[in-house]
Order: C-alpha cells, then structure tokens, then sequence
C-alpha cells in the first residue's frame, strides 16, 4: 500500500471541500479489528496477517469515529470485519459497546465460527446484518477459502438464520466460479438467505488479473445471466434475493451505484491505518496520530476521489452522475490509473437504453 498523496493520478482539488454532503446522511466504518484469520482465501487483499487491535486501541478508535460523525453530523455504521472478526476476543465487547452509543452495527465474517451460541450472542446485541461470504458451492467455494470451508459457513447461516438475524451473502465473481452462482442463489433461497450481492474480484498483479480477473466479454454475460436470476427470485412484496447495485450494475439493475471513497464509507485497519477504501491500495495516515476528519481532508487523493469527478470518456454517457466511471478500485488495480472509465465498461455513450 501507498500514502495517497504519493499518487501520481493526482490532479487538482487539493484543498477543496470535499463533495461529500451530497450523500452523507449515514456513515459507514469499515472497521478490521483484526487481520487474523483462519482461512486462507486465494484472492484476499490482506497481507499482514497478524496485526490484532488492542482492546485500549479499540476504545480510543470508537472515540474518534463518534468525535468525526459529530464533525460531519452523520449516523454511524460499523461494519466488524478482519481478517474474521470473531477471533478478535473483545469483539462482543466492542459489540456491545457500538450498541450502547446507538450506532448501528454488521458483521464480515467468512461464517465458519458461528453457532448456535455465537447466533445466540449476536441475536442479542440486534446486528443491522451478518454477512458471510461464499464463492460458490461445495468444492467451487472451498478452492478458492480452504477444504470444508462451505459446509461450516452454511451451518453458520442456519446458526443465524433460526435466531432471525438478516444474512447476506457476498460473492467475489472471478473466473473460476461464475458457473456457480445459478446454484448458489438455489442454495441461498433455500437456506433464508435475505440478499445475495456480488461484485468483481479485484486484482493488483498482470498475473492475477489473468488468472482471476473477468473479461468484459464475460463480465457482461454474467450481468445478464444475474439479471434473470434477480426476475427469478423476485418476492411477494417485489424485492429480489439477488441484489444488482455495485458498479456497472446499474445497467441492468436496481439503480446506479455511486463509488464514493472515504465519502461515505472509510476503512480503519487493525493497525490503525486509515485507508478511503479498503480495495484501493492507497492510505492517508493512522488513527492514532490524529482525528479521522484531518487524516481524509487534508490529503490530495482523497479529496479528488471525494470530488467524485466524472472522466472524460463518460462525460456523454446517461448514467454519468451517478456511476461516475464505475469501480475505481478494479480499473485502477489491472490499469493504475484512478479517474478513467471502468476497465468492463461494455455500455456505448450514445445508446438510448
């Protein structure tokens, strides 16, 4: 990872007021408490494996967050992620603690700890949502997160699901297991999942672009085919368990997703590095030499990424305002160029529909 301000990408908009107002209303943190984990998953983004949050730690960051919403007079979020989160051993603590400031909380979690004590204990402390993430089914997903991996997460969703906690699953679509998400929507329906979502997995090496990256050819196809399983799992009061609302997804989805990095969402790491989003390799200091609101609007890249400028290659297209060049984070880590047109942009400017 790299300090934002040593981007080359980097034009004009220093200093300027950040045009977050237009979105703020309610702020999420993305918070890794931990980097330990215990699985090995081949597309993870984390590369230090050890960095654990104290507990002193964990209070003085929930400190500046409440101090930084006050700041910018947002509702709190926080997502509790990792590494996998429940292997921090304050994470009930820390729970319970997010509760009783009256912030809203949700869990990452791969879901292979969980249950039925742990759903017991997080039924209790009232979770927005539990995420747990699968890559497939049976071996398709353990391939790609380790052998058993799959039954022990589904188990875990039942774990919750029994206790009525809201579950959704995320999906990283890669090469490997685009032929698989026919079959895990099936699996997820039948299991109570809430929302099943996906997006592209990002990569950072000509290597793994290859290996994992989807074309835009496949890319578009696999849209399509989401479409129609969103039409197929359509409910009685007209949502779907499949959701369309990351990047690019507005063409054929529930509305035009909006990249807003360290906007509307920024990410803390277990060491205290302050990140505007945890998919661009780009930080802007560590909570603990100084306020969250001086570490993200006194840096140039993250105050251009704030201005959500729209590039020029989609200047005359009719989802410019709200996609604003799609995901950044997967352009920027098969090109490294930030503010250009997403890199699966299939979507021609003078089209009508």
């Amino acid at each position: 990872m790299v300090k934002a301000e040593n981007s080359s990408n980097v034009a004009n908009g220093a200093g300027e007021p950040p045009r977050a107002s237009a979105v703020l209303g309610r702020h999420v943190l993305q918070w890794h408490i931990t980097h330990r984990c215990n699985l090995f998953c081949a597309h993870c983004y984390q590369d230090d494996r050890a960095a654990h949050t104290s507990v002193e730690a964990l209070y003085e960051t929930l400190d500046k967050y409440c101090r930084f919403l006050a700041k910018i007079n947002c509702r709190g979020h926080i997502y509790l992620t990792g590494g996998e989160p429940l292997l921090h051993p304050a994470f009930f603590e820390l729970a319970e603690e997010i509760t009783r400031r009256g912030m809203a909380f949700s869990v990452l979690t791969n879901g292979t700890l969980i249950d039925p004590d742990i759903a017991n204990r997080l039924a209790l402390l009232h979770p927005a949502f539990i995420q747990v993430s699968l890559d497939g089914v049976g071996e398709v997903h353990d391939r790609v997160r380790g052998l058993y991996s799959f039954e022990r997460a589904l188990k875990g969703i039942d774990a919750l699901t029994v206790m009525r906690i809201p579950v959704m699953v995320s999906f990283t679509a890669q090469k490997s297991n685009l032929r698989s998400f026919p079959e895990l929507a099936k699996v997820c329906e039948e299991h109570g999942v809430r929302k099943l979502w996906w997006d592209r997995v990002v990569t950072d090496t000509p290597q793994s672009t290859e290996q994992l990256a989807l074309t835009t050819r496949q890319f578009k196809r696999f849209l399509k085919q989401a479409e129609r399983l969103r039409e197929r799992y359509k409910r009685a009061d007209g949502s779907s368990l499949i959701s369309l609302e990351r990047s690019l997804q507005c063409m054929d989805g529930d509305g035009c997703y909006t990249c807003h990095p360290g906007v509307d969402m920024v990410t803390v790491l277990a060491d205290g590095t302050v990140m505007p989003c945890r998919r661009l390799p780009f930080t802007v200091g560590n909570i603990r030499d100084g306020e969250l609101d001086e570490l993200l609007f006194s840096d140039p890249t993250t105050q251009k990424l704030m201005q959500l400028p729209i590039p020029e290659e989609c200047a005359d297209c009719r989802f410019a305002e709200t996609c604003r060049g799609g995901a950044k984070c997967v352009t920027y880590g098969q090109t490294g160029r930030l503010f250009v047109k997403d890199i699966n942009c299939f979507y021609k400017a003078n089209q009508n529909s």
